[in-house]
C-alpha cells in the first residue's frame, strides 16, 4: 500500500481482559494499540498462510528456548550418528549414563519451565521437534502411566538406546518409573508409573 495512504477500518469486540493486557504490553514496548494489535495480526496470518498454527509456533519457541538454556547445539544427524557409532563400542555405558544424565536435567528444567502445564505433553513437542529426525512421536498420559511411542527407520540402534535412556531420564525427574520397556532400531516403546 502507497505511502500516506489509510487503509480502511472495522470495528472488533475482545474481551476486556485481553485487550487490558494488549494495552500494558504496547505501552511497555512503546507502540499504539492500534499498530501493536496491527503488528500482530499480521505475524499471526504469517503463521497461518504458511500452514501452521499459533500453538505450534509457541510449542516450537518454547522448546527451543529449553535447548538454548540446556546449552544444546544443532548438529547434523550424520555427523552425531558417526561420533555415536565411533565411541559407543568402547564406551556404551559412560554415553547411556551421559544420555540419562541429560534427560534428567530437561526433566528437571521442564518441572520449572513449564509448571503450570503439562510437562508431559512438553516432553512430547521436544521430541518431536528437536531430537533424533524422529518421524512419528506419540507421548500419552492415562491416569498414572505414560506411554512414549518414538518411531525413526533411519535411527541406529546405540541412538535409539540412548533416546530411551534420554526419555528415562527425564522421566525420573518428572517422577516416573520404567514400568515397560522395549525398543529395537528405530523403534521405542516405553511405559512409565508415577512414583
Amino acid at each position: 500500500m502507497p505511502k500516506g495512504v489509510s487503509r480502511a477500518k472495522k470495528l472488533t469486540l475482545v474481551p476486556t481482559d485481553l485487550l487490558e493486557r494488549l494495552m500494558r504490553i504496547s505501552n511497555r514496548e512503546g507502540k499504539t494499540l492500534y499498530s501493536f494489535m496491527s503488528e500482530i495480526l499480521e505475524q499471526a496470518l504469517r503463521v497461518y498462510e504458511s500452514r501452521h498454527t499459533l500453538q505450534e509456533v509457541v510449542n516450537f519457541f518454547e522448546i527451543m528456548e529449553t535447548q538454548k538454556a540446556s546449552g544444546a547445539v544443532i548438529t547434523p544427524v550424520d555427523v552425531l550418528t558417526y561420533l555415536i557409532g565411533e565411541v559407543y563400542p568402547s564406551g556404551k555405558e559412560v554415553l547411556c549414563e551421559r544420555w540419562y544424565e541429560s534427560g534428567q536435567w530437561y526433566g528437571k528444567y521442564l518441572l520449572d519451565r513449564f509448571h503450570n502445564q503439562n510437562q508431559v505433553e512438553a516432553l512430547g513437542n521436544l521430541l518431536a521437534v528437536t531430537r533424533w529426525d524422529l518421524n512419528e512421536v506419540l507421548v500419552e498420559e492415562e491416569s498414572e502411566v505414560v506411554k512414549v511411542r518414538c518411531v525413526s527407520p533411519l535411527l541406529p540402534l546405540q541412538n535409539t538406546e540412548l533416546l530411551v535412556r534420554f526419555v528415562e531420564g527425564v522421566m525420573d525427574s518428572l517422577g516416573y518409573k520404567v514400568k515397560n520397556e522395549d525398543f529395537m532400531r528405530g523403534i521405542v516403546l516405553l511405559e512409565f508409573e508415577k512414583t
